[in-house]
């Protein structure tokens, strides 16, 4: 940039940059099941033209629950919330969540905020930041899985191993969009921490035969400290 504000950390990592604003988190709650689904509706609509990024953490105390669908509720402009959904009632979608934009929101009354040249509010002191963790593309098909009575399902898991923090969160929009069958429309998908591998886990279920080359979803993980 010629003109503006940059800011740097210790190891030259941008904090703050008056023309691209950062990812924020701009709601937070849990999520809490309405038989095999979880509804989440947003405090008010978020306004920005691509779809918030939403994270969510799967309950540990449920750690069992199988997802099947994820959705992103809403339109450019107006996002209004998520959808959560398992296949079966005995599955009943619980845990954490929040979305995040890159864009700032006036929260703070006192600190420091910045505005574009589009009026809009480009950084706030107050917006809590998100802290990504880890990330990764690469998934390794584990073939064809019976779970309870859910019916033949398909299963793919990330190759990142470790432990999930208690504030550490991982995005579902790579996985809002299924997976394609092979009468060339898509099947739902859902996504799932496996606490007793340590692993992000993919589930497909379908009548009919799916892809098994998932492609390359990334797998992308953050910290939303406090939560």
């Amino acid at each position: 940039m010629k003109f503006g504000l940059v800011v740097k950390n210790d190891s030259f990592y941008v904090q703050i940059d008056s023309d691209t604003p950062r990812l924020c988190a701009v709601y937070n709650g849990k999520y809490l099941p309405s038989g095999r689904f979880s509804y989440v509706t947003f405090p008010a609509p978020i306004t920005t033209a691509e779809p918030p990024c939403i994270f969510i953490q799967n309950s540990p105390a449920r750690p069992d629950d199988v997802y099947d669908g994820m959705t992103v509720n809403g339109g450019p402009g107006a996002w209004t919330g998520f959808t959560l959904s398992s296949n079966n009632t005995s599955y009943l979608p619980t845990g954490k969540w929040f979305a995040a934009v890159f864009a700032s929101k006036s929260t703070a009354d006192y600190g420091v905020r910045m505005w574009g040249a589009d009026k809009s509010v480009i950084y706030d002191s107050g917006a809590v930041p998100i802290i990504f963790t880890r990330a990764n593309h690469s998934w390794a098909y584990q073939g064809v899985v019976t779970v309870g009575s859910q019916g033949r399902g398909y299963a793919w898991r990330n190759a990142l191993t470790g432990p999930l923090l208690s504030d550490e969160y991982f995005m579902i929009n790579p996985f809002s969009r299924g997976i394609l069958q092979y009468h060339f429309n898509a099947a739902t998908l859902g996504v799932r921490f496996n606490y007793a591998g340590n692993y992000l886990q993919v589930y497909a279920f379908s009548a009919v035969s799916v892809w098994t080359d998932l492609g390359s979803p990334a797998a992308m993980f953050a910290r939303l400290p406090g939560t």
